[in-house]
């Protein structure tokens, strides 16, 4: 309806202004003051008995100087909409079953291959007096992390990097809605610091960056997990902040977050130290040979490329 009422609006709009030189320029014959209350009263009827039955349409009005009132329709939003819990299939058009035309065929549809995900409810408040449905969040995440979670992403191609990142927008919109709460369960936080952490990586703005620091700044005062601390370091050290990130990557690794070791080489890498940074990709192969990142990200470090995540994307986990 939306699409349909703009482009209304507008061409109405244009036309008034075009007739307006035209209706100045003709004599005017003033109305009997009769009529012209009783054509008030008519089109004051009409508007009212539009808006009672059907409030959701808009009205195009005219102000007392004849100039066109074009409404403003708000878009939804995910604030405003809930996020589908699993993917629908909606019919437009016809339905051409129901009636009988000469020499049309029939569509036919087939489903195959249907697939389902695992509900993941989190408490949506530290006090856990709500559950919160992100399953379609959590898939979207073990997709897109492996291509976004360091800097640069990779991905397959340009249509797949902005599907992931149009997709990455609503679901952060979505998720900020309780992650901004003071009350916020440690499950939302890292989430939401997850998203954003993302969305930096694709350059989407600073706002994003500052959003993920926040958040996951406030998972660990909560929690003090591996994954949390390896999070912060890994964002804090691709930010420029090799030694503060470290302490946090450090903690991670003692923790038995093996990514973080790679992590720790990559800021020692930003930080002009590629020997050590060797040295520790050179240690982590030996104790975990069957990483598949390892054998590239030591091909980078020797080929004297700085960004060891800057990985082909067919070498990069599906």
């Amino acid at each position: 309806m939306t699409n349909i009422v703009k482009p209304l609006a507008c061409s109405l709009g244009l036309l008034m202004v075009a007739a307006a030189p035209l209706a100045s320029a003709a004599p005017s014959k003033p109305a009997p003051k009769a009529a012209k209350t009783s054509k008030a009263t008519k089109t004051s009827k009409t508007v009212k008995s539009t808006a009672t039955a059907d409030s959701a349409a808009p009205v195009i009005s005219t102000s007392a100087t004849g100039s066109v009132l074009v409404p403003v329709l708000t878009e939804p939003t995910l604030g405003t909409v809930s996020y589908p819990k699993v993917n629908s299939v909606q019919w437009i058009g016809t339905d051409l079953s129901s009636q009988h035309l000469s020499n049309v065929a029939l569509p036919a549809l087939s489903i195959s291959q249907l697939a389902t995900l695992p509900t993941v409810l989190i408490p949506q408040t530290t006090a856990n007096n709500a559950q919160l449905d992100v399953s379609v969040l959590d898939d979207f995440i073990t997709f897109a992390s492996p291509k976004a979670r360091h800097y640069p992403p990779v991905f397959n191609s340009r249509t797949e990097r902005y599907n992931a990142t149009e997709r990455l927008k609503q679901l952060t919109a979505w998720i900020e809605t309780y992650a901004k709460d003071n009350n916020a369960s440690y499950d939302v936080l890292l989430r939401a610091a997850k998203l954003n952490a993302m969305g930096r990586n694709l350059d989407l703005g600073s706002d994003y960056a500052v959003r993920a620091g926040n958040y996951i700044a406030r998972a660990i005062k909560l929690k003090d997990t591996a994954e949390a601390n390896f999070l912060y370091g890994a964002m804090l050290a691709e930010g420029g902040g090799f030694k503060e990130g470290a302490k946090y990557l450090e903690k991670a690794e003692s923790m038995g977050y093996l990514e973080a070791t790679q992590s720790l080489a990559q800021a020692d890498l930003l930080d002009d130290k590629k020997d050590r940074a060797l040295q520790r990709l050179n240690d982590f192969k030996a104790k975990n040979p069957n990483n598949p990142y390892i054998d590239e990200q030591l091909r980078i470090v020797n080929s004297g490329k700085y960004y060891i995540w800057d990985i082909p994307a067919d070498a990069v986990m599906p």
